[in-house]
């Protein structure tokens, strides 16, 4: 029999590999979206002393009209002509949509969250890509083989070098459990931007895995393709070279040939 407990939809998070807009860019949208009407409306003051009214008139309605457009888009799109310029995305934390026409009460209610478009996933964006079948007929690649010494380099941006000999986590404070041991560095990072435990590499002797520790800022593979966000907890494979983003901090893996 099938309890109201087993058919209950799982809880899922919308802002998912999404990032926090930083202090720079919520100023930089609020600067555009309040300098702007503010302008026009000290120009329209001085059109009035003097002796211009009709022209101050003009530039009244045009303060109204840039106010009520930029709160339109707001509501439907998530972002402010500020927005725009400064790469941000504000929505709804318990949905990850534009507000709409709750755009008062969300603000009221505190459920509003800047999210930052340039270092995590848009919240418009889908959280994970569609998944594409392998094709059965296309041979399987060789397999690489361990070598001696031939464990894959770590280079972080601050200059420290690691060979992946054991698995290693990287982090502010970092930490690892009993029942999976690791190599643990601490990163400065005055940013901190780093999570205290932030990623997981390790190197199995034919492929180097990431794994994401439910880091705040998050982590983003960067190879060839596209950028790749990362899943909290979930063991991704690195495809040969490449760059790990983890929150402001790179990292660079090189696999030897």
């Amino acid at each position: 029999m099938t309890t109201p407990d087993q058919t209950r939809t799982a809880d899922v998070d919308p802002l998912v590999l999404t990032a926090p807009a930083r202090a720079g860019q919520t100023l930089g949208a609020l600067a555009v979206d309040v300098l702007v009407p503010v302008s026009l409306g000290a120009i329209a003051a001085v059109l009035f002393a003097t002796g211009l009214p009709a022209a101050g008139v003009v530039v009244v309605l045009l303060a109204v009209a840039f106010v009520g457009a930029d709160i339109a888009l707001l509501a439907r799109t998530g972002q402010s002509l500020g927005g725009v310029a400064a790469a941000t995305r504000v929505v709804d934390a318990t949905t990850g949509a534009a507000a709409g026409a709750s755009l008062l009460p969300a603000l009221l209610g505190g459920r509003l969250r800047i999210r930052d478009l340039r270092r995590g996933r848009d919240p418009f964006a889908p959280a994970l890509s569609p998944f594409a079948f392998p094709d059965t007929a296309e041979a399987a690649p060789p397999a690489r083989t361990s070598l001696r010494g031939a464990a894959p380099a770590v280079q972080l941006d601050s200059g420290q070098r690691f060979s992946l000999e054991t698995a290693l986590v990287l982090g502010r404070s970092p930490s690892a459990p009993a029942d999976a041991p690791a190599t643990v560095y601490q990163w400065a990072d005055l940013s901190r931007t780093l999570s205290k435990s932030h990623a997981r590499l390790e190197w199995d002797g034919r492929l180097v895995w990431v794994t994401d520790l439910a880091s705040t800022n998050g982590t983003v593979l960067r190879t060839d393709g596209a950028p790749q966000p990362l899943l909290p907890h979930q063991r991704t494979p690195i495809p040969g070279d490449a760059v790990l983003e983890l929150g402001d901090r790179i990292v660079t893996v090189r696999v030897p040939a």
